[in-house]
């Protein structure tokens, strides 16, 4: 039987909290090992029970959720950081990339996004709500760079664009027949032509640049 995913829920508001607790309870796989609602109870209860993945809201008594990313940063603890917040904001946005946290989703979306959220951060990957790539592409309508574009053989562009969907490489290689391999090497190939280097750096380039292919 597989390991269930191990996780820590931190958000000032009860209510919030329990609806999370409700839409996780929801599947086997998931375990809830503890609730905080304040930064510092969060850092506390990351040290002490060892999760798998900390929800964190960003606006908290005490530490913010950004604020607990950064310790879990400087102090190398292994838990993964998925950042749950109303917040829009490109400062926020870009505060918690720089943190290394693995998702970035908006609390109007958690209903449809939590759950996949948890799994493909669990599983390695990233994850960025549907709800801010909009945000994303507008900020980069303007500069586009075409003649980077053009760099990437047709294949490449057709995985950017999945890539751009959210999409992980075992559900590009099911959808292009290909085998997940494959699709690594052309994620390798895209990084290395549009010299794209950091965890996030691939998929934050196709969010950004998807209404130019």
């Amino acid at each position: 039987m597989t390991d269930r995913i191990k996780l820590i829920i931190a958000d000032d508001h009860h209510i919030f909290r329990k609806g999370i607790l409700s839409i996780v309870s929801e599947d086997d796989g998931i375990e809830i090992t503890g609730e905080a609602a304040n930064g510092d109870d969060a850092l506390k209860l990351i040290e002490e029970k060892k999760p798998d993945i900390a929800i964190l809201d960003i606006d908290m008594p005490g530490l913010s959720g950004l604020d607990v990313a950064r310790k879990v940063k400087s102090e190398k603890l292994p838990v993964k950081i998925v950042i749950l917040t109303i917040h829009k904001d490109k400062e926020y946005f870009d505060e918690a990339l720089e943190l290394d946290i693995k998702a970035y989703v908006l609390k109007e979306s958690i209903a449809n996004d939590l759950i996949d959220c948890i799994k493909r951060v669990a599983a390695g990957e990233y994850y960025i709500s549907s709800a801010i790539s909009g945000y994303l592409v507008e900020k980069n309508k303007t500069s586009t760079k075409q003649t980077e574009l053009d760099k990437l053989t047709h294949a490449e562009k057709e995985i950017l664009k999945l890539i751009a969907q959210n999409k992980t490489s075992a559900q590009i290689a099911d959808e292009l027949f290909r085998s997940v391999r494959t699709i690594e090497n052309h994620r390798n190939n895209i990084c290395n032509k549009l010299g794209l280097k950091g965890p996030h750096a691939l998929l934050l380039y196709a969010i950004q640049h998807k209404s130019a292919f």
